[in-house]
């Protein structure tokens, strides 16, 4: 395995991610990126890696620049994968033959690449590609807000010659998409419009390659992902849930016919949430990565009845995805643990799965940090039972500690085995370290335990789930395991939402930071670029003045509020805007709460640069250390 090496610029750890085996199941290739970006840097650095059968893994790219999604030729002679190396920022697609030291642009396009997937014979490349800019008169850099629409298209692009052909002119956006094993046709996941909101009414359609004539083959209730069709041609298996983002998995296996029919679902009343789906060659059962109980799984369905679980561990999957060879035999994926740093791992199908090893990027953050895990459960206030993870420094199991909660986002994600790369999680060590305890806890709306436990939020955000966390909270602190007097909450996204509702319905925490935060649902739903999102869970009028735009709104409850709170936001996030912290850090301190709002500029919802991540970590450890008394 290759040892980790150290960062010039001090950071150690490395995003093993996106982890392909070839068709053949003998080589690997794999994504390597830093954790964060240097002041203005548009995309994070990242390699390509290739970990041959036999061997040590070794660099296929290198450069200041991010090497992204890298996948086999059918044959497994070429590497594909998007770069921005000729723009930052700018993804583009290139080939990486044999024996070439340097790769190849086959084709320029406008705007560059969004994704794109090999066809089954090998000789062509479907590529989704976004629409040019808007040509302007000089001078001018005006916006028209959501009136110039830029699709993402579906073009094919000849693997030899490198000539490209637009396949769907018509207004349609494709998110995701899968070739026919004929290669005649794709299905494909497509809204009418291209903004982020239209992909909450996608349908599943299918695109025939002579002449892009476009069949719809299910229009779902809830959302769509992860189209897989099988080898024998009859079928498109999707992953299918009611879900709070783009680009989100997790959810029950439907099979869409495509010669017309009703959509079966392989999977009602699965207690797990299945992630990524791989046929098997015979069409008759498929391989899919899942969260089941929290934890990572890899499990097996059959189309007629009928799942099992390979494999279950206390680990993460990277992207949530796997890879599968040819023959459904080996896989390959990116797996993490709370206190296991990502890395490359193969395993073999042997009734369950064996698995080993392939890279050590991060070997030298192994050890670097311990915690007591423990899983818990408890029932809310209506009897419905909620799980979560408990972390605690070691050796301190017996005894009542501060106890910090961090709520997921999502909300339909879930808190689990990953290792705490940043963000929210990346206090986690230092909290530890100065002798508090963590509580994940996977309130209703999570992935993981089924679909109706991940839907049962709808309607009542802040209400049940809400209610979840503060009896888990009561739960730990009844079993001697958390200080009911020193209790912090925190949050991103929607965890962020729910910690600044927590403040305003109870006096309980004694300090909270809210990243990425709602505060006020009314300016959410006018201000982001998902106002479908709360439609979709409230189903109700985002303007009534008696529904819960109002009633679920912590601006308008800031009269109860106590709490010192800390709110943290990127000042470019699309999806937050920067005025939602803006309104209730003004409510709060007008009526005299000890809080700060902290504004990272040209950051977006997740904080990505370097300095700022840096600034993120010591401020949030330095509120909860202050307020705690850690």
């Amino acid at each position: 395995m290759v040892e980790a090496e150290r960062d010039e610029r001090g950071d150690d750890l490395r995003l093993v991610q996106d982890v392909q085996l070839d068709p053949s199941g003998q080589r690997l290739a794999y994504v390597v990126a830093s954790p964060g970006l240097e002041h203005g840097e548009p995309t994070a650095r990242s390699q390509i890696w290739i970990a041959p059968d036999e061997g040590e893994p070794y660099a296929a790219t290198q450069g200041e620049w991010a090497d992204v999604q890298p996948r086999w030729s059918p044959d497994g002679a070429t590497l594909a994968f998007r770069s921005d190396r000729a723009k930052r920022g700018e993804m583009q697609l290139y080939l990486l033959r044999p024996g070439w030291r340097e790769p190849e642009l086959p084709h320029q396009f406008p705007a560059g690449v969004c994704d794109f997937a090999w066809s089954p014979d090998g000789a062509t490349i479907a590529v989704v590609a976004t629409d040019a800019r808007p040509e302007r008169a000089e001078g001018s850099d005006h916006v028209l807000y959501e009136d110039e629409p830029r699709y993402d298209r579906l073009w094919l692009l000849d693997a030899s010659s490198g000539d490209a052909r637009l396949l769907t002119e018509e207004p349609l956006n494709i998110w995701e998409f899968a070739w026919a094993p004929d290669g005649r046709a794709l299905a494909a996941i497509a809204s009418a419009r291209p903004q982020r909101w239209s992909w909450y009414g996608a349908r599943l359609v299918r695109i025939d390659t002579a002449d892009g004539r476009i069949t719809t083959l299910h229009t779902p209730e809830s959302q769509l992902a992860r189209p897989a069709w099988s080898p024998d041609g009859r079928g498109v298996a999707v992953v299918a849930s009611t879900w709070s983002d783009p680009g989100m998995t997790g959810g029950d296996l439907l099979l869409v016919p495509v010669d017309g029919g009703q959509a079966r679902n392989l999977t009602p009343g699965a207690a797990r949430s299945y992630l990524s789906l791989h046929w098997q060659p015979d069409s008759q059962s498929l391989l899919a990565s899942a969260l089941e109980r929290g934890q990572a799984a890899i499990c097996e369905v059959g189309v007629h009845g009928g799942s099992e679980t390979l494999w279950r561990g206390e680990h993460a999957f990277a992207s949530h995805a796997i890879s599968v060879d040819r023959e459904g035999r080996r896989v390959a994926a990116a797996l993490s643990g709370l206190t296991e740093p990502p890395e490359a791992w193969a395993g073999e199908l042997d009734g369950g799965i064996s698995w080993r090893q392939v890279s050590g990027h991060n070997a030298v953050l192994a050890g670097q940090f311990t915690a007591e895990v423990e899983e818990v459960s408890w029932a809310a206030s209506d009897g419905r039972e909620s799980r979560g993870l408990l972390l605690r420094p070691q050796g301190r199991a017996g005894e009542r500690l501060p106890l910090v909660t961090m709520i997921h986002g999502g909300p339909t994600a879930a808190s689990g085995y990953s290792y705490p790369a940043g963000g929210v999680a990346g206090w986690i060590p230092g909290l530890l370290e100065r002798g508090a305890a963590i509580f994940l806890p996977n309130p209703r709306g999570s992935t993981g335990w089924g679909l109706e436990y991940a839907e049962a939020n709808h309607r009542d955000m802040g209400g049940g789930d809400l209610d979840d966390i503060l009896a888990g909270i009561d739960s730990l602190a009844q079993r001697g395991q958390a200080d009911p007097e020193r209790l912090g909450v925190c949050g991103w996204s929607y965890g962020g939402y729910l910690t600044a509702w927590a403040i305003t319905q109870t006096t309980r925490f004694r300090a909270a930071i809210a990243g990425a935060c709602i505060s006020n649902w009314f300016s959410f739903h006018g201000t982001s670029d998902i106002p479908a999102f709360d439609e979709v869970f409230y189903r109700a009028d985002p303007y009534a003045l008696d529904g819960p735009y109002a009633a679920r709104s912590p601006v308008f409850f800031a009269d109860r509020v106590g709490t010192p709170t800390l709110f943290l936001h990127g000042e470019r996030d699309t999806c937050c805007n920067v005025g939602q912290p803006m309104e209730m850090f003004r409510a709060l301190r007008d009526r005299g709460v000890e809080t700060q709002c902290v504004i990272y500029p040209r950051e977006g919802h997740p904080v990505r640069e370097r300095a700022h991540r840096q600034d993120m970590l010591e401020r949030g450890l330095a509120w909860f250390t202050r307020h705690l008394g850690l």
